[in-house]
């Protein structure tokens, strides 16, 4: 048993004795608890990491830009905890590396931002066997949710003077909008738009 799945019992624990939570409720509250202590100690991981190697700053600004767009955008999840930790370490220090090294013109930056929203038009949210998107009105708002993130981050990263958290944003989203497309699914063998095979 490892230390997440421990505090989570324990949390889980005083909310039985506290609360009038049915055995069903307890479980889903349990599996929420656990999954973000899971997720916690991944970002603390990464941020340690990343803070040895002297990159926290960009690292930071390269995880809340991918992130504010997955969070309406959804994709693609590593079915482990350590390929969960690699995929992140391939990201956010390959986001990072590239922002150091290759530096983005104006132009580069319109064509990435016009790709990746071309990319978030047609294929967000993209929704995983663990959590179907059923709802079309919420699939809906977050496509709509997604694009505004897009646009915005796309004219920010144009009004601003170039510069390595330019290119961090840029390739952040970048990779975001690639992580929703059906052909990666395919490459890694996960199920697209599973809303659909679920029968109500």
């Amino acid at each position: 048993m490892d230390i997440a799945e421990k505090l989570s019992e324990k949390c889980t624990s005083f909310i039985k004795d506290n609360t009038n939570k049915t055995e069903t409720e307890l479980e889903k509250i349990q599996y929420g608890i656990h999954v973000i202590l899971i997720n916690i100690f991944k970002l603390i991981l990464l941020f340690l990491t990343a803070y040895f190697l002297g990159i926290l700053n960009y690292t930071i600004v390269a995880y809340v830009s991918f992130a504010t767009l997955r969070s309406f955008a959804n994709g693609i999840h590593a079915d482990s905890s350590i390929k969960c930790i690699i995929t992140n370490y391939i990201i956010f220090f390959g986001n990072v590396y590239l922002s150091l090294n290759f530096s983005l013109k104006k132009a580069h930056v319109a064509t990435i931002f016009v790709i990746s929203l071309i990319l978030i038009i047609l294929y967000a949210p993209a929704d995983t066997e663990e959590r179907p998107l059923m709802s079309k009105n919420l699939r809906d708002k977050l496509k709509v949710k997604s694009i505004l993130i897009v646009l915005g981050f796309g004219i920010v990263t144009l009004l601003l003077p170039g510069s390595v958290y330019t290119n961090l944003i840029t390739y952040s989203t970048l990779q975001e909008s690639i992580l929703i497309t059906p052909m990666i699914y395919i490459i890694f063998g996960k199920k697209y738009k599973n809303y659909e095979r679920i029968k109500i």
